[in-house]
């Protein structure tokens, strides 16, 4: 799973790479657009940190492209993926879950057997 988020951070950062120079950009004429330091858009286009929701949102306006091509794809084809990696995490977070109650059962039943044994040696 994290191979996939590398993945996805890299391949958003060399299409915003791409785009930036199709419109003409350089990193400091559109990180002064975008209102962030040139470095911090350096660190999104070589993948190395993952830009937040809102400023994939200016990049996307500022460079005239939809989020999904910032993605390398449809939008429908990004949403599709993402939804993907929700039920993945779901399905990990249930089966954790589920462990863990797995897990307190157990100790429920040693403690049932030890309060049993505890009041059968009052009684006697």
């Amino acid at each position: 799973m994290e191979n996939d988020k590398e993945s996805i951070s890299q391949l958003f950062g060399e299409n915003v790479k791409k785009y930036r120079k199709q419109a003409g950009l350089t990193q400091e004429q559109l990180s002064e657009r975008l209102g962030v330091s040139q470095k911090h858009l350096s660190i999104i286009e070589t993948g190395s940190q993952f830009a937040s929701a809102s400023l994939i949102g200016r990049i996307s306006q500022e460079l005239k492209v939809s989020p999904g091509d910032l993605f390398g794809g449809s939008s429908d084809e990004v949403l599709n993926e993402i939804k993907r990696m929700r039920e993945i995490i779901v399905s990990m977070l249930m089966n954790g879950i589920m462990g863990e109650f797995a897990s307190l059962d157990s100790t429920m039943d040693d403690i049932k057997t030890l309060l049993e044994k505890l009041d059968k040696s009052n009684s006697e």
